[in-house]
């Protein structure tokens, strides 16, 4: 996983651009340029990016850890998800990291996700990690913090220990 500052002001900077070829720089160096996965998430002028060249399927998702949700939203989760000792803000990266995940069908929205009609298990499993059945598809999730972040990874399988690095 790896962290980078945008030194300009964020409506100045095409992100898109600029990520992508730092990715590919990063990749050549690793030597894993021909075939690797990868996944972008923007907070502020923050980024991070997460390379994998053993895995499927990687998402990634970072959030300031003082980011503020409205209470409607916070209400809304804790109804759905009273069951979870876990931050709301730290619920919806887990669904952040679902939307990017292509092997989700349909994909993951949102608005869908926090009501009882759309079918997103979330389960803990240990310390951080989170088993997610969405569908008939089973990933798991874990929230790292780092600095005065939250970093959300979601993987196809749970080998956070063998891959996950910062």
């Amino acid at each position: 996983m790896f962290f980078t500052r945008y030194r300009s002001v964020k409506l100045l900077n095409n992100r898109y651009i600029l990520s992508r070829y730092y990715l590919i720089s990063v990749a050549k160096r690793l030597g894993v340029f021909k075939d690797f996965n990868y996944c972008f998430s923007h907070s502020g002028r923050y980024s991070a990016f997460v390379i994998s060249s053993d895995l499927n399927h990687v998402s990634l998702d970072i959030e300031r850890i003082d980011r503020r949700l409205p209470e409607s939203l916070k209400l809304k989760l804790r109804g759905v998800y009273n069951d979870l000792i876990l931050p709301e803000l730290n619920i919806i990266m887990i669904f952040e990291t679902l939307a990017k995940l292509p092997m989700i069908n349909p994909p993951v929205i949102l608005s869908k996700g926090i009501t009882d009609n759309f079918p997103v298990d979330i389960t803990t499993i240990s310390n951080n990690i989170f088993e997610v059945s969405v569908n008939d598809k089973k990933v798991y999730s874990k929230i790292y913090t780092f600095a005065d972040f939250y970093i959300c990874v979601t993987l196809e399988e749970n080998v956070f220990d063998d891959c996950v690095h910062y």
